[in-house]
This record gives structure tokens, sequence and C-alpha cells, in this order.
């Protein structure tokens, strides 16, 4: 458990540093940029099996 509170200790360390919350920002929004991504393809996936195609 003392490992685990050690990782712990050091990442907040880092993302106090100018560069760690730059870096915690970029990665903030990279997996949002994903997320919204695979929303967009799943909901045009799907999109005939929720009434939205465009094919009649």
């Amino acid at each position: 458990m003392n490992c685990l509170k050690g990782y712990i200790r050091t990442i907040r360390q880092y993302l106090a540093t100018p560069k760690g919350s730059h870096d915690a920002k970029d990665y903030g929004r990279a997996i949002v940029l994903i997320v919204v991504t695979i929303g967009i393809v799943m909901a045009i996936l799907m999109g005939g099996k929720w009434g939205l195609s465009c094919h009649g």
C-alpha cells in the first residue's frame, strides 16, 4: 500500500509543475476528443436502428 501512496504522491507533485499541468490538460483534451469521435461514429452507425437513416 505504501508503494501506491508513493505513486500518487509523485503524480500529484508532477501535476503541480507547469509541464505536468500542461500535459494533463493535453491528455484531457485528447480523451474528450476520442470520446466525442466514438460517440459520433456510433451515432452514424446506429442511425438506421434509431430511425434516422436517409435511405427510407
